[in-house]
This record gives structure tokens, C-alpha cells and sequence, in this order.
């Protein structure tokens, strides 16, 4: 027997009754959701095209050698000033001995140019006092010896004319003595006086020669003086000479000093530490390896110093402000959020910086969306445990409240 109809009423207006309260809930929880997304999106930027960038130092030598020791393994952890690699320093090592030594020779010949000045400056002088005193004193002999001479000539005129004298007394005398009208004793007086006379001429005359030698010796003693005064006075330059010589001795010894600080510069290159802190990556380094100067040994990822480099549409930036806040959630740790704030906008899109920039002239242009590079600092205080990677991919949503 059939159910009659009316019978089903009730159950279909309790099924309606139970499914509009749900409908009703569910289109409340959608305009709640809706509407905080829409005024989420109205004061947020967001995308995902964005990845975490930081500083990776790359560890090249500066010199060439063989590799002895590498203290670093792949990973690991590093401090500024760790030793990472060390190379066969014995050829830096004779060099640096081979400056030293050339340092320490520059200094010696410093010293012994600089002492050689004042006694040089203290010779010259007292050889030009010597000379100028020789000077003084070989003319005062040349005055007396002139004094000398001038006396000797008067006194050879006055024996030459007591000699003249004697003879004609000698003469008149021998012609009275053979008339008889003197005296033999006379004659002989006359006669003895004309030879003592002659002999007082002859003594003066070589008194004469005598006082012209010594007024030739002084005369001669003068020149000579006069030639030490002025040998004496080429020390001056000599002096000079020196005193050029050792300002070249110090500049060898600024330019020894140099070359030995350039040595121990060398040697020092041969251990190979640390420039920053961060992990060792990239590692190609082993030892008995032959490397040379600007070879990549290895490199150190900056886990400290992170950013995100974010590439915005341009159809996002028009409320993008420096120093506005950052939401960063990262793909790896899908339940961790991350801080940062907007560090810098870049002055152009990243077509612009493409090895092959798109050329609208050709005529076949169509319209394409640009992405404008923005860089985001990580707040450190939000990554306690180091737990962010360069390279990572990353959503960020910009807080554009306060543009």
C-alpha cells in the first residue's frame, strides 16, 4: 500500500531548516575571511618570487706554493682569523733573510755616511786654520827675510866702500913707501887693511845671497800655505760630497725597509685565515696541491648578514617605502615567520639589467608585467638558531600601512 504524501513534508522542512543555519554560517565565515583578506591585500604587498641572498667571500692566495696543510673541511664553521690553509713558506722564508740582511747592510752604511760628515766638516776646518795660520806666518818671514835683505845690501855697499877706500890707501901708501916718505910698518897696516877690506865685501856680498834665499824660501813658504788653503777649502765640498752621500744612504735604507716589509708581507701570505665569519663552501683545496696567486680555493658563506632579494610587479610598488615591515615565510620552515623591514628599491626593473634587454622598437611588443628587485634585511633577532640558507625560497608580504 502506498505512503501517502503529506507524510514527507515534515522530513523535508527539517532537512531545510538544518541546511540554511549551515549556509548561512558558511557564507558568514566567508564574508569574515573575505573581508580580512581584502583589507589584508589593501595594506599588503605580497610574492614569492624572492630568494635569500648574502655575502659569499671567496679565498684566493695571494701567493704561489705548495700546499702543506688544510685545516677546514667542507660545512664547517669558521671564525675571522682561523687558519684555513698553509703553504710551503721556505722559499718566503730565505727571502725575508735575504731582506733583512740587505735592511741591516743599508742601516750600517747609513751610520758610517752620517758619521763621516761632522768629521769631515771638523778635518776641513782645522785644516783651513792650519793653513790660514801657515799663511800668516810664512809672510811675516818674508818680511823679515826682505828686512834681512835690505840690511845685507846696505852693509855690502858700505864694505864695498871701505873696500875701494882701503885699496887706494894701500896704493898712495906703496907709492910714499918707495919715496921713502913712509915707513915700511905703514904700508904693511895699508895693506893688511885692504885685504880685510875686500874679505868685509866679499862676506857681505855673500850675506846678500844669503838673505835673497830666505826671502826666496819665505816667499815659497807663502804659495805653499796658500796651496793647503786651498786644498783646504775643497773639503768644503768634499763635505758636501759626504753629506750627499748620506742622505742616498738614507733613502737605501727607507727602500731596504721596504723591500723587508714587503718579505714579511709575502711570508705572512702563506698561511691563509679567515676574512670573515661564516661556513665553508665550495671547498677545492687538498694537500700537495700546487696553487697560484688568485686561484679559488674555497669560499665562506655569511650566515649572519642575510637579505631577501624580492622581485615585486611593478603594478606593486606604488606603496613600497624604505624601513616599512616584512613578514618572511620561508619554504623550508613552512611554520616559522621570519622579520625584516625593506632595506632598498632598485632603480630599474631586472629586464633592464639582462645580458639581452628586450627590444620593444622591433614591432613585436607585447606587453609584459616588470618585476622591480626589492632588498629586504633579516631581522637576526628573528633567526636565533641560524636556521636561514642563502639561496632559500622565500614569500614575503609587505606592510604598506604607513606608506
Amino acid at each position: 500500500m502506498a505512503v501517502p504524501a503529506p507524510a514527507q513534508e515534515p522530513v523535508t522542512g527539517r532537512k531545510r531548516r538544518i541546511i540554511i543555519p549551515i549556509v548561512i554560517v558558511l557564507v558568514a565565515i566567508g564574508l569574515f575571511y573575505g573581508i580580512r583578506f581584502l583589507i589584508y591585500s589593501a595594506h599588503h604587498v605580497s610574492t614569492d618570487d624572492a630568494q635569500i641572498g648574502g655575502n659569499i667571500t671567496t679565498i684566493s692566495p695571494k701567493v704561489k706554493g705548495q700546499v702543506v696543510a688544510v685545516f677546514v673541511a667542507e660545512n664547517q664553521f669558521v671564525h675571522r682569523g682561523d687558519k684555513l690553509v698553509q703553504l710551503d713558506d721556505r722559499d718566503y722564508k730565505v727571502a725575508l733573510a735575504q731582506a733583512q740582511a740587505a735592511y741591516d747592510q743599508a742601516v750600517a752604511n747609513m751610520k758610517a755616511a752620517e758619521t763621516a760628515v761632522p768629521q769631515q766638516s771638523t778635518m776641513t776646518s782645522a785644516q783651513e786654520a792650519q793653513a790660514q795660520a801657515g799663511i800668516s806666518q810664512a809672510a811675516s818671514g818674508v818680511l823679515t827675510a826682505q828686512e834681512r835683505l835690505a840690511s845685507a845690501r846696505a852693509d855690502y855697499a858700505a864694505a864695498q866702500a871701505n873696500a875701494v877706500k882701503a885699496e887706494k890707501d894701500f896704493e898712495r901708501a906703496r907709492m910714499l913707501t918707495a919715496e921713502g916718505a913712509i915707513a915700511r910698518s905703514q904700508l904693511d897696516a895699508a895693506q893688511a887693511a885692504s885685504v880685510t877690506a875686500v874679505a868685509n865685501r866679499d862676506a857681505a856680498q855673500q850675506a846678500i845671497g844669503g838673505a835673497q834665499a830666505a826671502v826666496d824660501q819665505a816667499q815659497a813658504a807663502v804659495l805653499g800655505s796658500r796651496a793647503q788653503l786651498d786644498q783646504a777649502q775643497t773639503g768644503a765640498q768634499t763635505t758636501q760630497i759626504k753629506s750627499a752621500q748620506a742622505q742616498v744612504s738614507a733613502a737605501q735604507v727607507k727602500a731596504a725597509a721596504a723591500a723587508l716589509a714587503n718579505a714579511k708581507l709575502q711570508e705572512s701570505y702563506t698561511t691563509i685565515t679567515a676574512p670573515v665569519d661564516g661556513v665553508i663552501s665550495k671547498k677545492s683545496v687538498n694537500v700537495g696541491d700546487t696553487i697560484s696567486v688568485g686561484q679559488p680555493l674555497m669560499a665562506i658563506a655569511d650566515q649572519t648578514h642575510l637579505w631577501v632579494d624580492a622581485n615585486l610587479k611593478e603594478t606593486q610598488i606604488e606603496k613600497v617605502r624604505v624601513g616599512q615591515p616584512v613578514a618572511i615565510k620561508v619554504d623550508a620552515y613552512p611554520h616559522t615567520t621570519f622579520a625584516g623591514k625593506v632595506a632598498s628599491i632598485s632603480a630599474a626593473t631586472g629586464a633592464t639589467f639582462a645580458l639581452i634587454p628586450p627590444d620593444n622598437a622591433s614591432g613585436n611588443f607585447t606587453k609584459v608585467v616588470q618585476r622591480v628587485p626589492v632588498r629586504i634585511a633579516i631581522d637576526p633577532s628573528s633567526d636565533p638558531n641560524h636556521l636561514l640558507r642563502q639561496g632559500l625560497s622565500v614569500e614575503v608580504s609587505i606592510d604598506t600601512t604607513n606608506h
